[in-house]
Parts: structure tokens; C-alpha cells; sequence
């Protein structure tokens, strides 16, 4: 239960802290041009850029850092869902992240080994994916796993968008727990994790025109 909770949590201080752009009705194309984007968000968005919404809190003991990011990508949501759901492409498709092993798929979870971090520091965890609906992949830490970040927890959102494109939301929450890791690097890691639609952009984009082709 202890990954519903987390996720409850997250999806709740998510929609209020960022004002997530509402689900579209069924049989509607939602627009990146959502009434919770401001016109400066708009603009970024249909331009290619990123949006990004940083998130500090603490719950339960624990300290996190994270947030939330969108970015328009030029592909169909079915071509960004299945880069995703393939762990093997992880270490292009997300930043800092230097091997992805998955370890078991059963009943809808998988579990996925992960080493991410810099020339200076790794990290080494292992967590559950599972496919939440047809939009969204959600992840939670594997506390039975070694883990070398105390929790992290998040998801990746792909809806489509008119013209072949999507529109790709990143939510994460890390706490590195107590030490000098967190001291040193909590603010880059922050950082990085909010850069992830973009390098998922990166990774996406040019296989999806090779596609096309």
C-alpha cells in the first residue's frame, strides 16, 4: 500500500500546487494551450520548449525535491509511450542515467534497476513501474531493493496532440535522505530531474521522423 499512498499523494500536490491541465473529456484532443499554462507558457510550449515547475516539501520524515515538466514533442503518443516502457533505452531517453536492468515484470509491475548520477556520484536503486492507463507510466522506489536515495516516486504522462504531436509531462519527487550527497548535489539533482521531457525529446524526436520516412 505503500506506493498508492505516495502516488495519492503526489497526484494531490501535483493538482494543487501546479494546476495540472484537466483530463480532456472522452473523444476531445487536450490542447498544450491549457487554461492553467500562462500565454508565456503557451508560446514556450508551441515553440519547443520546456516548461518546468520546480517542487521542495517534506512528508512523512522525508525531504524531497522535484517537480513537474512538460514539453511538445514532435510524435505520436504510442511511439513515446513504447520508447518509455522499454527500459533498455532509459539511459538515452532520461538525464544522468547510466544503466537501466530490468529485473521482473509479473501481474502489470515491473522492477528496474537504475544507476544514475555524474562523474563525482552514483546512485543505485531499483524501482516498480506500472502502466496506470493508456497515458501514463507511474514509478515508486523498491525499498526491499538496495537503494542508495531514501524514496522517489513520479510518472511520465504522454496525451496527444493535433498534428502527430504530444504533449509529455514528467512529475518526480526524490529525497536523497540525510549526508553529504544530499548537501552537495540536491540542487543539481533537482535540476536534472525537471530536464527529463526534454531529453526524452531529444531521444524521441529523431526516430519518430525516421519512422515517417
Amino acid at each position: 500500500m505503500r506506493h498508492a499512498a505516495a502516488s495519492s499523494l503526489w497526484t494531490c500536490v501535483l493538482a494543487l500546487s501546479f494546476a495540472l491541465p484537466a483530463a480532456a473529456e472522452p473523444g476531445t484532443v487536450p490542447s498544450p494551450f491549457a487554461a492553467s499554462f500562462t500565454a508565456h507558457e503557451r508560446e514556450a510550449l508551441d515553440a519547443g520548449g520546456m516548461v518546468s515547475r520546480p517542487l521542495r516539501f517534506q512528508h512523512e520524515g522525508g525531504r524531497y525535491v522535484g517537480g513537474v515538466s512538460y514539453q511538445v514533442v514532435d510524435a505520436r503518443p504510442e511511439l513515446v509511450l513504447a520508447a518509455l516502457s522499454d527500459v533498455s533505452n532509459w539511459p538515452e531517453a532520461l538525464p544522468r542515467t547510466k544503466s537501466a536492468r530490468l529485473l521482473t515484470s509479473t501481474d502489470g509491475l515491473s522492477r528496474v534497476e537504475l544507476v544514475q548520477g555524474s562523474s563525482l556520484v552514483d546512485a543505485r536503486y531499483t524501482v516498480v513501474l506500472n502502466r496506470a492507463d493508456a497515458e501514463t507510466i507511474r514509478f515508486w522506489l523498491d525499498p526491499s531493493a538496495p537503494h542508495d536515495v531514501q524514496d522517489v516516486w513520479g510518472f511520465f504522462r504522454v496525451r496527444e496532440l493535433p498534428g502527430g504531436r504530444s504533449l509529455i509531462t514528467v512529475g518526480a519527487a526524490l529525497d536523497l535522505g540525510n549526508g553529504i550527497t544530499r548537501m552537495l548535489f540536491e540542487d543539481k539533482i533537482a535540476s536534472m530531474l525537471l530536464r527529463a521531457p526534454h531529453k526524452i525529446r531529444q531521444f524521441v524526436e529523431p526516430r519518430a521522423l525516421a519512422l515517417s520516412r
